[in-house]
């Protein structure tokens, strides 16, 4: 009888036991899906989807009025690009304008508004907002990607090297943030080049045309100087078709 309330007891004390234990890791299990939980709010680059209120106050370079003593537009430098097949074949590619076919692949339009400028050009924030990616590139160069607050898009300065910002910084508009890629400097006789864009959701997410989200600060101004910038190459090159303004609803 004895030994029977001594097992009894030993029993007790393993369920005893037992239930500590499952408690403890059920503890343990909620401690860290709250922190997992945490850590992925942390890291979202996603915010309230609304873009009403982002706008770009900075093109990402200095641009100004072709001078042709200088041969310059700002930071954009005039020569006639030795291109080969398929390659950049001016200093400023529009949104949406469609490429020629080459061995690297058929046409496609161009995603992103393109500028040439020298290497060592400063690339500068397009809005104020977070840094919520830089991610390597096939071409080994790099993008920073801009986030607003409350904003859904992501605005990104595309081909870029020597970047000067890490993820879950903050920056506003203007603030240097890398410097034109040396990307097919080689068919540039050694200029540099870098793109400006849109990112809209998805994966791959939707390019939207940047032009259209300028800010009214620099609005007027900005595609004054577009437009200008394609008369002046159009009279450097001496061919008055390069463009089709007329099918561009906003410059650029």
């Amino acid at each position: 009888m004895k030994k029977h309330k001594l097992n009894q007891s030993g029993a007790a004390h393993l369920i005893l036991v037992i239930v500590i234990v499952l408690a403890a890791v059920g503890g343990f299990a909620y401690w860290r899906i709250s922190q997992i939980q945490n850590e992925s709010s942390d890291d979202t680059s996603a915010s309230t989807p609304s873009d009403s209120s982002a706008r770009i106050k900075h093109l990402g370079i200095d641009l100004d009025y072709y001078d042709s003593a200088t041969q310059t537009a700002g930071d954009i430098k005039f020569i006639k690009l030795p291109t080969s097949e398929g390659g950049v074949d001016s200093v400023f590619w529009e949104y949406g304008r469609m490429g020629e076919a080459s061995s690297a692949g058929p046409a496609r339009r161009n995603p992103q508004p393109t500028f040439i400028a020298p290497l060592g050009t400063k690339v500068h924030a397009l809005v104020d907002g977070t840094v919520v990616n830089v991610p390597k590139l096939y071409s080994g160069d790099y993008s920073v990607h801009v986030q607003p607050k409350g904003s859904d898009l992501i605005f990104e300065t595309e081909h870029v090297i020597n970047v000067k910002v890490k993820k879950g910084d903050t920056v506003k508009a203007g603030d240097v943030v890398a410097e034109v890629s040396d990307y097919d400097s080689h068919n540039l006789d050694g200029l540099g080049l870098f793109e400006i864009g849109i990112l809209k959701g998805g994966n791959p997410p939707k390019h939207v045309c940047t032009f259209d989200y300028l800010d009214d600060s620099i609005k007027a101004e900005t595609l004054k100087k577009i437009t200008a910038l394609e008369d002046a190459w159009e009279d450097f090159i001496g061919n008055p078709d390069f463009y089709n303004q007329a099918a561009e609803p906003t410059p650029g």
